[in-house]
């Protein structure tokens, strides 16, 4: 089979893309003095083990084009590019070999996938969004509502066809994934009850004016929408919403993409995690820790953060604040219940000792009321002592009794003090 560049560049559909890996295959040919051919035939023999070759001697030739590729971003440096359009430059061949299996797969830590941050691209925000979505038509609510859901790239975005969409009679947020073109990584989206509405409205619209386009941003022909064209509408929809473009700064449909990755740092929900619903590669240790059913619960909290219309919003944080009230209430009630409980046993206790209070007044006055008869047996028997000492002087004279007189007192005492017990009992 002959391999050719040629056949690589017409698989690519955006223009900028492919105009940029043009651009760089371009460059490394120049710097390495071969043609795309020969490029990809000596790549190929890399990658085809000899007859008795060792194994290390296959894998440093199987290396090859990693360190040609370190060495040509090198170069790019040396001639004064900068980081990130040096690594540009480097794409362009290492897609090259990816399109024919071919793939390059650089070392952990290499200086060709380096990139550092600039600032050329324009920060959006959710509020310009719900600016330009307050004076944007049908389409173009559609064209927001979505890109904000599903940060993809662009050449994704504009290729979605109307077939490519699932049941929208589904609970929202919907899953939808996507392939995207670029990396052949599966974006695992999700589009919000915002876009599921318009969608609704927008489709049977589309059907009646572009019922031959398959596309869902159909163009005047049979294709769909340009890059150009949409980076315009952005720039058309942000002057009529009056957002202010500082010099040096630029609006284009990638700052939604930009927008949904820093969101999910904002929102919590982790960078992995919105790498994996934007179609963005990640490590594949990662993917198994989020499946379908978790990114839909990460889009759920990232959508907090990423919501146009004010009112779902508004909606979602009255629900979350009556939460919370019926939660203090439910607290409340519980605590009040507990109070009851204690107070109702304390007047239980209270009224038994109350009642063994009662109980013992009542024992009380029975004892003083016996009392009471008892001391008035007592007063009757000492009334009568004054005739018992009468019987005691005659028994002096009785000559029967020869015992002392303080004899027979104490001997009449003992007497009567055993009546008088004797009667009280």
């Amino acid at each position: 089979m002959q391999l050719s560049a040629e056949e690589f560049f017409d698989s690519i559909r955006n223009k900028s893309t492919k105009k940029g890996y043009r651009n760089g295959i371009k460059k490394f040919c120049h710097w390495y003095n071969k043609s795309p051919s020969e490029i990809l035939e000596l790549r190929k023999d890399d990658l085809t083990q000899r007859p008795n070759e060792n194994l290390v001697e296959y894998r440093n030739r199987a290396a090859r084009f990693e360190k040609e590729i370190e060495k040509f971003h090198s170069h790019m440096l040396d001639k004064g590019h900068s980081i990130n359009s040096s690594r540009n430059y480097t794409i362009g061949i290492r897609q090259l070999f990816r399109f024919y299996q071919m793939p390059v797969r650089m070392r952990a830590g290499s200086q060709v996938t380096r990139t550092v941050k600039t600032s050329k691209s324009y920060p959006l925000r959710i509020e310009h969004v719900r600016h330009m979505f307050e004076v944007a038509d049908l389409r173009e609510r559609v064209i927001l509502s979505m890109a904000t859901d599903l940060g993809l790239r662009t050449v994704d975005f504009i290729g979605i066809k109307k077939n490519d969409f699932p049941n929208l009679n589904q609970e929202a947020p919907i899953p939808f994934d996507i392939m995207t073109a670029k990396e052949d990584v599966v974006a695992h989206g999700f589009l919000s009850q915002e876009s599921v509405d318009l969608l609704k409205t927008y489709l049977p619209v589309l059907d009646q004016k572009k019922k031959d386009n398959p596309y869902l941003f159909a163009s005047n022909g049979l294709s769909h929408i340009s890059e150009e064209w949409l980076n315009k509408l952005l720039k058309r929809l942000a002057k009529k919403a009056q957002i202010s473009i500082p010099n040096g700064k630029k609006l284009s449909f990638h700052c939604f993409r930009k927008m949904f990755l820093s969101s999910s740092i904002d929102s919590g929900i982790g960078l992995t995690a919105g790498k994996m619903m934007c179609g963005k590669a990640i490590a594949q240790t990662d993917e198994t820790y989020l499946t379908t059913v978790k990114l839909g619960e990460r889009f759920k909290q990232l959508k907090r953060f990423l919501t146009i219309t004010e009112q779902p919003k508004v909606e979602s944080e009255n629900i979350e604040l009556l939460s919370k009230v019926v939660n203090k209430l439910q607290e409340d009630m519980t605590q009040q219940k507990t109070i009851n409980e204690v107070i109702t046993k304390q007047n239980i206790d209270l009224k038994k000792n109350l009642q063994s209070l009662k109980d013992s007044a009542e024992r009380k006055d029975v004892l003083m009321e016996k009392l009471r008869s008892e001391n008035e047996i007592l007063k009757s028997k000492i009334q009568q002592l004054p005739s018992l000492q009468s019987k005691v002087e005659s028994l002096e004279e009785n000559t029967l009794f020869s015992r002392t007189w303080d004899e027979l007192t104490k001997e009449t005492a003992a007497i009567v003090l055993k009546e008088i017990r004797d009667e009280t009992k």
